[in-house]
């Protein structure tokens, strides 16, 4: 039996799951707020999140940030933790993903328009 063939075809589906195919990514200020404050404080509360944008943001509001999360949560950028032993509302908290973290070498100091990048 040849193993050859097997060999490669393993390594190749291995190679794709540890370097999925790059996709491209537009992040509006909001967004970047977002993953700004996630990389500043690795985990925070929905709550947290609103006003960690609001403060530079004024204009922003609750329902661009949770499209934001649940955007980010479809790319796989962020992930929820359940807390069930809090208080309702601060329930769930959320972090960056390893691909979510690799956004820090594109967000700028301080956001003013939308970016488009690769992950």
């Amino acid at each position: 039996m040849d193993l050859m063939p097997t060999l490669v075809n393993l390594l190749s589906r291995l190679k794709r799951k540890l370097r999925p195919e790059p996709i491209e990514i537009e992040l509006d200020v909001v967004e970047q707020l977002i993953v700004q404050h996630l990389l500043l404080v690795e985990q925070a509360s929905f709550e947290e999140l609103v006003d960690a944008v609001l403060v530079s943001r004024p204009t922003a509001n609750q329902q661009q940030v949770r499209l934001s999360l649940i955007r980010f949560e479809s790319f796989r950028l962020i992930n929820r933790i359940l807390h069930p032993e809090q208080e309702p509302g601060k329930q769930m908290s959320f972090t960056l993903t390893p691909d979510g973290r690799r956004l820090k070498a594109v967000i700028p100091a301080v956001p003013r328009s939308r970016i488009q990048t690769w992950l």
